[in-house]
């Protein structure tokens, strides 16, 4: 916090990397890639692992501090430290338990898929049999129309029933 000429300023001050980030330089993920010669997967691994500075703010593209992978950069220039790789032992190890947690959803969705189609085998054996017993009760309404009509003793009954079958 900044007090100047009786107003309040708020400057952005990054924890992780210990400093503050209002005048910071901000380019793309991109165009990082490009100028530093890292994979633009790369450069996500490094942000999730919170090695360098990523702004969300905006909605159409993800920018990060140029000055963080420098300081990335500069960090490890001798050789990978220490803290690098336990931070990508960690990340490693919450990528497979996320993975795990994936496996064991899929796996339970496929059981109720399986779940779905018995009851849809059911149903459909369901449905086959109320239609058949729909037909019997057509071909039993027409056999109590006949039985109340005149020409239930007629030879006629007969040809009357197929007829109207």
């Amino acid at each position: 916090m900044l007090i100047y000429m009786n107003k309040t300023l708020f400057i952005p001050y990054c924890i992780t990397h210990k400093r503050t980030n209002a005048m910071a330089q901000w380019i793309s993920i991109e165009e990082a890639a490009a100028k530093y010669g890292f994979e633009t997967e790369y450069i996500w691994v490094l942000i999730e692992i919170r090695e360098i500075t990523v702004d969300y703010q905006r909605a159409d593209i993800d920018i990060i501090d140029d000055e963080s992978i420098q300081d990335f950069i500069n960090r490890n220039k001798k050789g990978i430290t220490l803290m690098y790789i336990e931070k990508l032992e960690r990340y490693c190890m919450d990528k497979s338990q996320v993975c795990s947690i994936y496996a064991s959803l899929l796996g339970k969705q496929d059981k109720e898929i399986t779940m779905y189609k018995g009851a849809k085998f059911l149903y459909d054996a369901l449905q086959s049999k109320w239609l058949k017993q729909c037909d019997r009760m057509r071909h039993l309404e027409k056999e109590l129309a006949l039985e109340q009509t005149t020409c239930r003793t007629c030879w006629l009954k007969r040809l009357c029933m197929i007829i109207r079958k």
